[in-house]
């Protein structure tokens, strides 16, 4: 949905909205509220169309659950961001879905790295 507003008919988006590359593969799909992202959004492959990133946002900045995957589906990383910035353990995982690092996040700042025995 494009909502038109003021003299100079500037596009602004809300609601729903879905992005697909050339070949029609799904490559992006979530909620803008005043052209900002807004909610969940998805990221996906390009060359497969699955699942790439989830990611949530509140009026354009990230907040919220993070997590983005290996092209197998399995998750590589997952982590929380508050009002765009990284907190707490941000876990790092192999193509087989073993712990490999976590990472910690105070304010935005990586304050620690542990990493696994895979």
């Amino acid at each position: 949905m494009l909502t038109v507003t003021n003299h100079q008919k500037e596009k602004i988006k809300n609601g729903k909205w879905k992005e697909y590359n050339k070949r029609g593969v799904l490559i992006a799909e979530g909620l803008f509220l005043n052209n900002k992202k807004h909610g969940m959004w998805r990221e996906f492959y390009d060359h497969t169309g699955s699942i790439m990133i989830e990611e949530n946002y509140e009026n354009g900045i990230s907040h919220g659950r993070f997590a983005s995957f290996h092209p197998n589906g399995k998750v590589l990383s997952e982590g929380n961001f508050i009002m765009g910035q990284r907190v707490g353990y941000f876990k790092i995982y192999d193509e087989h879905g073993n712990n490999a690092s976590n990472l910690y996040f105070v304010n935005d700042i990586q304050i620690e790295d542990t990493i696994d025995a895979v």
